[in-house]
């Protein structure tokens, strides 16, 4: 259930946490990760505000999509095991945490409540199993497609029915993926397993078949409200 993962969903508390990112977070994130900040700069010259979303919202889309610089790694590094500095302060990423999140949440009110979804992988995965309930734990990258993006692997894949995860397609650094993102916070019930030794024509070695089982956000508001 990556239960160290930084799966704020900022229910009740979005204002806060919107004031603490632009008037701290994303300005001191910026001057500590140059990276991050090469990301930043690049992306405010091609996203744009639009469906809803604030410009900063969509820079966040763009930094996190573009390969060039690649910061999406380092970041859900971050978020997949960052529970406790996300807590005492010490996380590297809450303005771009924050603004995703929202990203989502926003884009997702105007689109349809269910999308089925496809993520691919080079790894393995151990213990899942049929009627387990499982979280990716970080920012998941899905597609509408999966021939879109056969470079992501064809070792552990998923087709997955996603309640909470938005199409960003629009605001994509590579629009060709029809990228889904998925937020950290959803769950997920695995409901079948198949192997490709007994599907010759599966897209992939094994794929997992998930439906989405509401959300889990144990870090729910920790930093707006602690601060405010």
């Amino acid at each position: 259930m990556a239960l160290d993962s930084v799966d704020d969903a900022y229910n009740g508390c979005r204002e806060n946490m919107s004031e603490l990112v632009k008037s701290r977070y994303l300005n001191q994130e910026r001057k500590a990760n140059i990276h991050f900040n090469d990301g930043w700069k690049l992306a405010e010259k091609r996203a744009k505000a639009d469906e809803g979303l604030e410009k900063e919202q969509a820079v966040a889309l763009w930094v996190y999509t573009s390969s060039h610089p690649n910061v999406y790694a380092d970041f859900n590094r971050a978020v997949g095991h960052g529970k406790r500095s996300y807590k005492n302060g010490t996380f590297q990423y809450y303005s771009l945490h924050f603004l995703l999140t929202t990203a989502i949440q926003i884009l997702k009110e105007k689109q349809k409540s269910h999308m089925r979804t496809y993520r691919r992988t080079k790894g393995t995965y151990d213990n899942i199993k049929v009627g387990k309930t499982i979280r990716f734990g970080r920012f998941a990258s899905a597609s509408l497609d999966y021939n879109e993006t056969i470079s992501f692997g064809d070792k552990t894949c998923f087709e997955i029915d996603t309640h909470f995860g938005a199409d960003i397609t629009k605001f994509s650094g590579n629009e060709a993926e029809q990228e889904v993102l998925i937020p950290p916070y959803e769950k997920f019930k695995v409901t079948s397993i198949h192997k490709k030794e007994d599907e010759p024509n599966l897209w992939c070695d094994l794929v997992y078949k998930v439906e989405s089982d509401n959300t889990q956000s144990k870090l729910n508001c920790a930093v707006a409200n602690k601060v405010h």
